[in-house]
Order: C-alpha cells, then sequence, then structure tokens
C-alpha cells in the first residue's frame, strides 16, 4: 500500500509538533517529512529532535522523514564542510536510533548567484547553472561519506528537485547521483519544482532518467494568475495533472511515499484535509491516466 506523508509546512503556521503529528495521524497519513531544525528555531537540531520525539510518543506514526536544511557543502571552507558532515552524523543517527527511518530528503547547500539583479525564483540563473567543478567534487565526496552512513542505519537519502541547490533540475540531480554512486542514494521529484525552469521536462522523461534510482516523490501544484507567474494551488485544482503523473508513476513500478505539501497562504490545516482526501480518491482509482 502506498504511503502517504504529509510535509510539516502544513502545520508551520504556529502549531506545536503535538499537534502537527495529532492532526496527521487524525487525517490518516502515514507519517511526516519534519524538518531537520525549521530556521526560526533556537535550540540545537538534536533539542529539535527531542521535540519530535516528544510528539511522536504521544500521537505515534509509522513513517518519519527528514527535510532541510541539509549539509552546505557549497562553501569553499573545508573545516565548514566537515562540521556540517559531522552535524549531520550525529542527527541521523540519533533519529535512526529512535524511528524507523527510511527516506531522508537531502540538500547539499544553497547555490545563489552572486549578481543581486537575477531574483530568486529565476532557478536557471542558481544552483547548476553556477556550480563550479570544485563544487561538485566537494557535494560528491560529502555524500559519498553520507551514504556509506546510510547503509550502515539502514535508510536512504533523496535528493530533491529544487531551484537554488546542485541538484535543483533532474539531469543535474542525476549527476550528483551518478558521481556518488551508492545503492543509497536517489532522487526526489517535486514536478512542481521543474516547472519553473523555462525548459519543461515530462513525466515519462523524469522516470526514464531516474530510473531505480527514483525513491521519493513530493507532490503539490500550481495554477496560472492572469498576470503568468506561477502560484502555489490545492493538489487537485492546479495545471499539474496529478492523476496523469501517479499512473504514469505506479506504472513504472515505483513503491515508494508520496508526500503532499501545502506551502500557501491560508489554513494549511484545512488544505491538509482537502489534499490527502483527493490523492486518496486517486490512489482507490489506480489513478488511470486519462487515455486509459
Amino acid at each position: 500500500m502506498t504511503q502517504i506523508l504529509l510535509h510539516i509546512n502544513y502545520f508551520e503556521q504556529g502549531q506545536s509538533l503535538d499537534r502537527a503529528c495529532k492532526q496527521a495521524r487524525d487525517l490518516g497519513a502515514d507519517g511526516i517529512e519534519f524538518r531537520r531544525k525549521p530556521s526560526e528555531y533556537a535550540g540545537s537540531d538534536l533539542e529539535y529532535l527531542d521535540e519530535v520525539s516528544r510528539a511522536l510518543d504521544k500521537y505515534p506514526l509509522s513513517y518519519v522523514s527528514f527535510g532541510g536544511p541539509g549539509i552546505d557543502l557549497m562553501v569553499s571552507d573545508s573545516r565548514v564542510r566537515e562540521r556540517g558532515l559531522d552535524a549531520a552524523e550525529v542527527f541521523y543517527r540519533q533519529a535512526a536510533g529512535r524511528f524507523s527511518l527510511k527516506i531522508v530528503n537531502a540538500f547539499t547547500g544553497s547555490l545563489i548567484n552572486p549578481d543581486k539583479t537575477l531574483p530568486y525564483v529565476e532557478y536557471w540563473h542558481h544552483g547548476s547553472a553556477i556550480a563550479t567543478d570544485t563544487q561538485w567534487r566537494n557535494a560528491i565526496s560529502g555524500f559519498q561519506r553520507m551514504g556509506a552512513l546510510a547503509e550502515e542505519l539502514g535508510f536512504r537519502f533523496a535528493f530533491e528537485t529544487h531551484g537554488c541547490y546542485l541538484h535543483d533540475t533532474v539531469d543535474a540531480a542525476m549527476r550528483l547521483i551518478d558521481g556518488i554512486d551508492s545503492n543509497q542514494v536517489g532522487l526526489l521529484w517535486d514536478h512542481a519544482n521543474l516547472m519553473i525552469f523555462p525548459e519543461q521536462i515530462s513525466f515519462d522523461e523524469v522516470i526514464a532518467k531516474a530510473g531505480s534510482k527514483l525513491f521519493y516523490v513530493h507532490l503539490k501544484n500550481w495554477l496560472v494568475s492572469p498576470s503568468q507567474f506561477l502560484a502555489v494551488s490545492s493538489l487537485g485544482g492546479g495545471i499539474i495533472n496529478i492523476r496523469e503523473q501517479l499512473g504514469k508513476l505506479f506504472s513504472s513500478g515505483y513503491t515508494g511515499p508520496l508526500c503532499i505539501e501545502s506551502p500557501r497562504s491560508g489554513d494549511r490545516e484545512q488544505f491538509a484535509r482537502e489534499d490527502i482526501e483527493y490523492l486518496r480518491m486517486l490512489l482507490t482509482e489506480d489513478c488511470h491516466t486519462p487515455n486509459e
């Protein structure tokens, strides 16, 4: 049975982790993708992990994942990179010891063009487009170490297709994954993130390029405003045909989890209810594509 996760961003409007876990459980989700530590959290990442543990003790969930912040391997200072790798190892050892950790959403550190006239949302001017050979080597080396850790502890890393990171496009992420060459390191496909780029990629192309390295999938959707700027919509109310996407995905043999997310304003707890109901409907209908 396909496992459904809620991204923690459904519950980042002042809710406690207790409430997030309770709501996820009440909605019938299998788990949550937490952050490794929220940016506004005053304590350490291990203190945040303690809070996650306490919340899950009250409201258990069967699937626990973690996302950003990742390990900043884009910085030139080797001491900073090593400290980041050391801290990540401590965190994931703790997490794997507390939960049945299966997949972690991996990031290699943001990579922003130094030209301040270029908007952040013009992803094609950032990330892999400006990465140096040294940054590629540092990311590969760092996650070879992390891949060995994941193999030891029995979980996997998946690089999210996300703008302003080295792994922003499918091609860039696969270059990184192939360079690391670990059975524990693969791809997290977020198609909505890919739609920011001028050159579009089809569902079939993503599946063909990723192959057996497709470990994890994020689902969200966009609508197009009159100004033609993308804005986040409900899962079933946007321009991405989620039914078709899932049909292609499952036809390829994918058996990993699906994580829905809601990075939009408004009542996100209600959005969580609506989005998970829509996804369940598609899964019940076997996600047939329109041409079937």
